[in-house]
């Protein structure tokens, strides 16, 4: 279902009406009054006092682009303007092709004196003239005679003004009415005779026409290509898809087309069910290929010989529907010694395992856009007909279009259901599916469901009722059975979950049918009433698998017994949380077991529980399976009594926990990846055991007040360790070779150690406001990774040692707050322009200032060279319509705009598209508009690159309070918002409420996605864009507006030929300031929601906003990773965002990094000019 509360559509402004005239003349006066009379009549008026001052004067071509109808208003003073004729002659472009209706209004000034250019009015225009070249004259002069051949109105010198406005106003309504009338457009689409689009439906009566097939033809071209009549070899392809997505349906299609290039030709429908029903024979096949030969003998009774020598005269085409196991594949084909060359061999099936190592080919058959989806719904839901929906239908059908994610089966059978059925029925059917999918299409579900075997089964139902979206390695380590056997995999390849960019998914139609069949049993409990009851009673304790409660649902405190979850030995996954609040503002947990817990449990796998209530987990609580131990806000003063075998513990979070003192339990976690500790205060010091955990790659201590010392150990995984705020700690000791990112802010150490050195692999050393640190070894000099090194605050800093010379990645220095008298030089870099490129097959080592490189309509080119992105300067890469490029590799680092629209045959780019780096930037932009054949893999690494890189590029954002534009904006072909997105709905506008604390200071991104469907029939421009406006509103009376464009900005003109995703990454520095900063004014900090409205507009262009959607980023627990590459030593960081943030910031207000920014924004900027110049 759609995962935030949706809105009805918001129309684009209709009976748009443009007013061309001499401003200086009529402006203040009759315009003015003109104006005020078409308003008054619901009539939208474009006049150049609408636009904003400064603006270029071009932007009225798309107004009037836009405009029904013009209003050429000709005064005396008319032609001593070029801009009004300009205006003209382009409402006479228009004009000429059809879009607009001109009424041509004579004020004060003879109609023959205009039409001829007599009098005033042409003396003035011929002085005009002779500022202008003849072409532009001739075009002027055709706009005159074209505009005053049209039926107008005249004003005399003695006429009433009120009167003839009236008259105008009549017109214009009457010409509006005419327009709306002959604009109802009704979608043509090609109708198809063929059975209906899904396998096992029945086919259509004689009677009833056959259904139109939307979308079919991008479908089948997919699948005509992998033909190669060319080749001489047999061919076996598979075609694959999630059940009802129409497999049957394409590979029909495709053989009655195709049929004609064999002279034996077979299709074997539903082989699942003949297998089934034991009517499955090889001699079945054999029977239907030589049906059409003059045999007299039955297949049965020729000899293997003979019978191979018939077969292997004639090409077939073959085709098995439906395939549920190889072994029906080896049945009916066996070796294919059969088959002669040249033949071809479809099998349809929903497993995709089923045809591993038996095809040369696989053609997935993807979902329908979602402009083909609308179209497929509506014309069953109405009777047949191709119309567009009424009223609150139209928004009611796109919502069930939207539940059936282009399933055509399921677009069919929720179609047919809802077919004259009043408005209320169709809302409470939608209801309905939330909870429970159509029974028709849970029958067809079903037959997938019932092909697993018992384990396959509940892992798809832990993943459906717990687990929908997630991080793939998470959701594994959670739910598989064993280390040896991926059921995840397995489900994948039968598509009942997807796996893409590293997550498991879950279509809607298979999350509701999982959930029900989830809570059959009440093995599987999330429904805080059904929770209740079990936690009381207890019966069928032994059958629990997973508990999920939200305590914001609990009005008051639940007393438990201390045998609570005794009976619960199968319980794999407990979680109780509070979706408004996750801190839970409350002062305790709503759970209380005044007698004590007992916890025999040793199934758990999954521990979350908010606020635990105990000083420690129970004594007979076995974690030998448990994997995420999620404790935050706790009264835990020890995780456990004595130490435990973990060996499959590798996530835990006690984050503020503030009783917490010791983590002794945890010393045999030789598997922890990641430890959270913030702001456990009472933690005083770190086990020396710990030197066991050789997995630990990310240690928090963030706020850890009274931590006092590190012991001496080496933690040979650990990447991250972040000890900002440990105001106690007066000693920093190294305890990994390997660190990355290392964050000693706000603590009390004087020095560092000497064996700094050995971080080799150190990118980001933070020591801010570190008010005791009074000097920094030279050895920094030597840490040759390092490319951030934050010393802000550092006020008794006064000496600054350390030569940086030798610091080739150094990219970030921040001494502001400090008192060091000699500053550090500075390198300055060769920017030199690149005049002459050499030879590209050559490679482009030589090129490394080069900022700006096209290579665009270049036909030639298929692939780019790997090393490009060792261009490490370069900022603009142009491959616009490189018809054979087929793959992008690594991109270079700083790169701010790749164009590649028109890329037909593009399907790959590197992962990730290029290395990040912290950079000063205005905007970056990723283009891959019309590149139709790119993967989902591709468009998952671009959005996935895109998400990091705006991460990184909020650093600068923070505390400018300014985001008109997206740090980074993206665009790739696509009918649906990526499924990552937190918030998304139909139309064009987001109704959203967000828990307290929504925005506190780990929010670093807002993500922005638009779904756009073009027409079929448009022009070429240059003017698209996506507004974006994004209104917060809070109890307390806040409210912040923000307004940024997500899509366009293109500079040459170009048409977009499908429904194209647009994705846009903000800055969120300024929301969090002006949300935080209203609370903190207040007498103290209030836990209240805020209510969000995001609103997306196409401007200046054509084009309908379909789908969009809305996520937020946090810096916790979502790090960014970072892979940066310095000297060709690849490495990755865990960086903190809020971290580095701060110290960015702080470091932009020094005043001597404000010099060095200035001379250098002025070397850029006369760079740049030479450049382009």
């Amino acid at each position: 279902m759609v995962a935030s509360s949706s809105s009805s559509d918001q129309s684009p402004p209709q009976h748009q009406v443009f007013i061309n005239f001499r401003g200086i003349q009529l402006r203040n006066g009759f315009v003015s009054h003109l104006a005020k009379a078409l308003r008054k009549d619901g009539i939208n008026v474009f006049i150049d006092s609408n636009e904003t001052k400064g603006k270029d004067l071009t932007v009225f071509f798309s107004r009037i682009e836009e405009s029904r109808i013009a209003l050429a208003i000709f005064s005396s003073l008319y032609t001593e303007s070029k801009w009004c004729l300009n205006e003209l002659e382009k409402i006479k472009e228009c004009v000429d092709l059809g879009k607009l209706e001109v009424i041509p209004i004579f004020y004060k000034v003879e109609t023959d004196d205009v039409k001829n250019l007599k009098g005033v009015f042409g003396e003035q225009f011929w002085e005009l003239a002779k500022t202008c070249k003849g072409e532009k004259l001739d075009k002027w002069r055709e706009a005159l005679k074209t505009v005053t051949k049209k039926l107008g109105f005249t004003l005399g010198e003695m006429s009433n003004e009120g009167e003839f406005i009236d008259q105008i106003v009549r017109e214009v309504v009457k010409v509006l009415s005419d327009v709306s009338t002959d604009q109802i457009i009704v979608g043509e689409v090609k109708e198809i005779p063929i059975d209906n689009p899904c396998a096992g439906d029945d086919e259509e009566t004689p009677d009833s026409p056959p259904p139109p097939l939307f979308g079919i033809e991008t479908r089948l071209k997919q699948l005509e290509e992998m033909l190669d009549f060319e080749s001489e070899r047999t061919l076996t392809i598979g075609v694959v898809g999630m059940p009802g997505i129409g497999k049957t349906t394409l590979t029909k299609l495709l053989y009655e087309k195709w049929q004609h290039k064999f002279l034996r030709c077979v299709f074997l429908h539903d082989v699942r069910k003949m297998w089934k029903d034991c009517v499955m024979d090889r001699n079945i096949l054999m029977r239907e290929l030589l049906k059409d030969d003059d045999v007299k003998e039955e297949v049965t009774d020729l000899s293997p010989e003979s019978l191979k020598a018939l077969l292997l005269s004639k090409k077939s085409l073959v085709v098995l529907d439906n395939v549920s196991d190889k072994k029906q594949i080896e049945i009916l084909l066996g070796e294919c010694d059969w088959i002669k060359k040249g033949s071809r061999i479809f099998i349809t099936t929903s497993d995709r395992s089923v045809i591993a190592g038996k095809v040369d080919d696989t053609c997935e058959v993807l979902r329908l856009s979602g402009r083909d989806s609308f179209q497929y719904f509506s014309y069953f839901a109405f009777s047949g007909k191709l119309c567009t929906p009424e009223g609150n239908f139209m928004n009611l059908s796109r919502l069930f279009a939207d539940y059936a994610k282009g399933n055509p089966l399921a677009l069919k059978i929720l179609g047919v259901e809802l077919n004259e059925k009043d408005e209320t029925h169709w809302e409470k059917k939608l209801c309905e599916l939330a909870q429970s999918p159509n029974k028709t299409i849970q029958d067809v579900l079903q037959i997938s469901y019932d092909g697993l075997g018992q384990l396959q089964k509940d892992v798809f139902l832990d993943v459906a009722c717990f687990f929908r979206s997630g991080d793939e390695y998470y959701v594994r380590c959670l739910v598989e059975s064993c280390d040896t056997v991926s059921e995840i995999k397995d489900l994948a390849s039968k598509f009942l979950i997807n796996i893409s960019g590293g997550r498991v998914e879950m279509h809607d139609l298979l999350y509701t049918f999982g959930k029900e069949l989830g809570a059959q049993g009440s093995r599987r409990l999330w429904n805080h009433k059904g929770v209740v009851g079990a936690l009381k009673k207890r019966a069928g304790a032994d059958s629990v698998r997973g508990i999920f409660l939200d305590m914001s649902e609990l009005k008051k405190k639940l007393p438990l017994e201390k045998c609570t979850f005794s009976g619960m030995r199968n319980l794999r996954y407990l979680k109780f949380y509070n979706s408004s609040c996750y801190r839970e503002c409350e002062a305790d947990c709503k759970l209380n077991f005044p007698e004590g817990l007992e916890f025999p449990l040793d199934e758990v796998r999954y521990l979350y529980w908010l606020k635990f209530p105990l000083k420690k987990l129970p004594k007979d609580f076995n974690p030998k399976n448990l994997t995420d131990l999620n404790l935050p806000y706790s009264e835990i003063e020890e995780v456990w009594e004595g130490v435990k075998d973990t060996p499959k513990l590798k996530w835990v979070d006690l984050s503020n926990s503030s009783k917490l003192c010791k983590l002794s339990g945890l010393r045999n976690a030789e598997s922890l990846q990641r430890l959270n500790l913030e702001g456990c205060t009472s933690l005083q010091e770190l086990p020396q055991e710990m030197k066991r955990m050789k997995s630990l790659i990310f240690l928090n201590m963030r706020g850890c007040t009274s931590l006092l010392f590190l012991p001496h150990m080496n933690l040979i995984s650990l990447k991250t360790l972040i000890l900002t705020n440990c105001s106690s700690l007066q000693e920093f000791r190294v305890i990994s070779d390997n660190l990355e990112t290392l964050h000693l802010d706000g603590t009390a150490i004087s020095q560092l150690p000497a064996n700094m050195v050995k971080l080799q692999r150190l990118i980001v050393l933070s020591l801010k406001d570190c008010k005791k640190l009074v000097s920094v070894p030279e050895c920094l000099g030597k840490l040759k990774a390092l490319q951030e090194l934050v010393l802000s605050g550092c006020s008794k800093l006064k000496t600054f040692p350390v030569p940086i010379e030798n610091m080739k990645c150094l990219q970030i220095l921040l001494l502001d707050g400090t008192t060091i008298t000699d500053m550090p030089k500075i390198l300055q870099f060769n920017r030199s322009k690149v005049e002459d490129l050499p030879n590209l097959r050559h490679g482009m080592n030589g090129l490394s200032s080069l900022r700006r490189l096209c290579l665009s309509k270049n036909e030639m080119i298929s692939n780019l060279q790997i090393d490009i992105s060792q261009l490490s300067h370069l900022k603009w890469l142009d491959l616009k319509y490189c018809k054979n490029l087929t793959s992008i590799p690594l991109l270079p680092p700083n790169l701010e705009i790749l164009d590649a629209h028109g890329c037909e045959k593009l399907k790959t780019v590197a992962s990730p598209m290029a290395l990040l780096k912290l950079m000063e930037q205005v905007q970056s932009k990723f283009i891959f508009t019309n590149c139709n054949n790119l993967e989902e893999v591709a468009k998952n690494s671009i959005t996935s690159y895109a998400q990091r890189k705006s991460q990184l590029d909020a650093l600068r954002c923070y505390k400018e309070g300014n985001v008109s534009e997206a740090l980074l904006i993206t665009s790739f072909p696509g009918s649906e918002v990526p499924s990552w997105f937190n918030h998304r709905t139909i139309g064009s506008t987001l109704e959203l409420k967000f828990p307290p604390h929504w925005c506190d200071n780990r929010l670093s991104t807002l993500v922005l996605c638009a779904v756009v469907a073009f027409p079929y029939t448009q022009e070429e421009t240059s003017r698209f864009s996506i507004q974006c406006t994004c209104e917060f509103k809070n109890e307390l009376g806040t409210c912040l507006r923000i307004t940024c464009v997500i899509g366009g900005g293109w500079i040459e003109s170009r048409k977009i030929d499908s429904d194209h995703v647009f994705i846009g990454y903000a800055s969120c520095s300024h929301i969090t300031n002006h949300v935080e900063g209203s609370l903190k004014s207040r007498d103290n900090q209030k836990c209240v929601p805020t209510k969000a409205s995001v609103d997306f507009k196409v401007r200046d262009g054509t084009g309908e906003i379909v789908n969009c959607g809305l996520s937020l980023v946090y810096e916790e627990p979502n790090h960014v990773v970072i892979e940066g590459n310095c000297n060709e030593n690849t490495s990755r960081r865990d960086l903190s965002i809020g971290e580095s943030i701060v110290s960015f910031a702080a470091g932009l207000l020094s005043d001597v990094l404000r010099f060095v920014w200035i001379g250098l924004v002025f070397f850029l900027a006369y760079g740049f000019a030479r450049f382009f110049h």
